[in-house]
């Protein structure tokens, strides 16, 4: 997240309403097929980074990076957001 931060508290965004908000995201996204989702028709670790910014960005304006991974294979995938 980047930004000024914001009073009362001085955070840029509330982390706890940031993983609400990914939780919901994923849940979506859980115990279905990925290649049925408009958007992940190929499910890379790359598509997920745009699926997950796509959904966040509107609501968190500070976000400026995504990272996913698949730890059972080793593999991440980092994409930086444009603001």
């Amino acid at each position: 997240m980047r930004g000024p931060a914001r009073p009362p508290v001085g955070w840029v965004d509330d982390l706890g309403e940031l993983d609400a908000a990914l939780k919901e995201i994923a849940g979506q996204l859980d115990h279905g097929l990925l290649n049925d989702v408009p958007g992940l028709e190929s499910p890379t670790l790359e598509a997920l980074c745009v699926h997950f910014a796509g959904r966040l960005q509107p609501r968190f304006p500070g976000l400026r990076r995504i990272a996913v991974s698949r730890p059972s294979i080793g593999e991440s995938c980092a994409m930086e957001v444009s603001g």
